[in-house]
């Protein structure tokens, strides 16, 4: 499998529910042609019965929680990673624990149209964001611009790819 081809989609955001978040990053990935409309639907309804929202902080302090909400190759028009910092945490319930709620600071969209790639990008992802170094890790996180991540990111990413 090759590492993804396209610079990530980067927005900082000040989404202070999920809603906002959903309702807001649709709308852009829409107007991107990223994803149909009928996304927006389908990624609530999918974090309603697969939550994914994952404490970094269980693999070294100072990580922040994330979520990695995506969607089904019919409704992706284009192979994109989006990442989302939330200016103010958002609320997502725990994929390991459903009753717990993490206020989430990043948000990791996979948006594949090939279906059938999906669950190695999302293992890809998950390697990429708990098996590098702490200190990698943490520098991503410190980013203050879109700039920094779609610099710091895409190594992270291919790491996790030759560790396949």
């Amino acid at each position: 499998m090759a590492e993804f081809s396209t610079t990530p989609l980067v927005y900082f955001l000040n989404t202070p529910t999920q809603e906002d978040f959903f309702n807001v990053i649709s709308h852009e990935l829409v107007v991107q042609k990223v994803m149909l409309p009928a996304g927006k639907a389908a990624l609530i309804a999918r974090e309603q019965t697969f939550p994914s929202g994952m404490q970094l902080n269980q693999i070294a302090d100072r990580l922040p929680n994330i979520a990695i909400p995506h969607l089904e190759g019919d409704l992706v028009q284009q192979e994109r990673l989006v990442v989302v910092h939330f200016e103010i945490p958002v609320a997502f319930k725990d994929l390991a624990d459903v009753s717990r709620i993490l206020p989430v600071e990043w948000a990791f969209m996979l948006m594949n149209p090939v279906s059938k790639e999906q669950p190695m990008r999302i293992a890809q992802l998950i390697r990429a964001l708990t098996q590098s170094p702490v200190a990698q890790l943490q520098h991503l996180f410190a980013a203050k611009k879109p700039s920094q991540v779609i610099r710091l990111l895409p190594p992270l990413m291919a790491e996790a790819e030759r560790k396949q």
